[in-house]
């Protein structure tokens, strides 16, 4: 008799994979080590589980978010509390990058404004104002998402096989984009002060569209990966319970089932006279 193999896939960890280890210390880099410290919170949000010995999905949905009776702030309470004093920040960066590049346009003479000037300031308005529809998209997907499903995405039980380095990057990005998006803002800042008046970026068209576009392309695809994932984890959450609630209607249907058959034998048994 031959033995089937599970056919279950599995992702490649750091441990089994040079690729991923290479690729997850670089995404590091470049993030300035954010991934890596929302990775150690995760171990934090595990907890939210209610009952890991009970059957996943079979339990009604809870929302630390909203408070507990013990009046203690929860995990949930505290990352949403850091994700809108990132959207303060965010907003704030959004607006003055806006506003400068405003001024630029409708100043005496912006054709002196030096290029480098304009491509930092526009790499800030659009790192910050992606940054914007990240952490406002992130902060209604997981508001909308129970506890379990919080806890099982963090621990990597969503789905088998689910890593949970895409998901620490995720939460990562309202504080990398802040930061990148500030850091533009002050280039353009000491570019101006620095370099003074100079060629526009009518005159450096194309070094002016590949300063600007690179970090706002980069942004936007980490904003579709954003959007790809929260959609998953919500689909197959209310998927999931579906399932569990349709096996538990069907438990529940067979039992019924058997007590009334139950019922009909011992009415039938009942009926027939004793014998004398």
């Amino acid at each position: 008799m031959t033995v089937r193999k599970s056919l279950c896939f599995k992702w490649p960890t750091l441990e089994t994979s040079w690729l991923c280890w290479s690729l997850w210390v670089g995404i590091c880099v470049l993030a300035l080590g954010f991934p890596n410290k929302y990775l150690e919170r995760l171990v934090y949000f595990e907890d939210l589980i209610p009952n890991p010995n009970i059957r996943a999905w079979s339990q009604r949905k809870s929302f630390s978010d909203r408070g507990d009776s013990s009046g203690l702030k929860t995990m949930r309470q505290k990352q949403q509390e850091e994700w809108d004093r990132l959207n303060i920040a965010m907003s704030v960066i959004t607006a003055t990058s806006a506003t400068t590049l405003a001024i630029q346009a409708t100043g005496p003479d912006p054709t002196n404004v030096y290029w480098v000037v304009t491509a930092f300031y526009s790499a800030a308005f659009g790192m910050s104002l992606q940054g914007l529809i990240i952490n406002t998209y992130m902060t209604i997907s997981a508001g909308s998402s129970s506890d379990e499903a919080i806890g099982r995405l963090t621990k990597g039980e969503l789905f088998p096989g689910q890593p949970v380095r895409p998901v620490a990057f995720i939460m990562a990005l309202p504080a990398i984009l802040a930061t990148y998006s500030s850091f533009a803002l002050l280039g353009g800042l000491v570019a101006m002060i620095m370099h003074g008046p100079g060629e526009s970026a009518a005159v450096h068209a194309g070094e002016y569209i590949a300063v600007a576009i690179i970090p706002v392309t980069i942004t936007f695809l980490c904003l579709l990966l954003t959007v790809v994932l929260c959609e998953a984890g919500t689909c197959i959450e209310r998927r999931e319970r579906a399932k569990e609630a349709q096996e538990t209607q069907q438990v529940e249907n067979s039992s019924m089932h058997l007590v009334s058959q139950s019922e009909v034998h011992s009415s039938s048994a009942m009926s027939f006279p004793t014998p004398i």
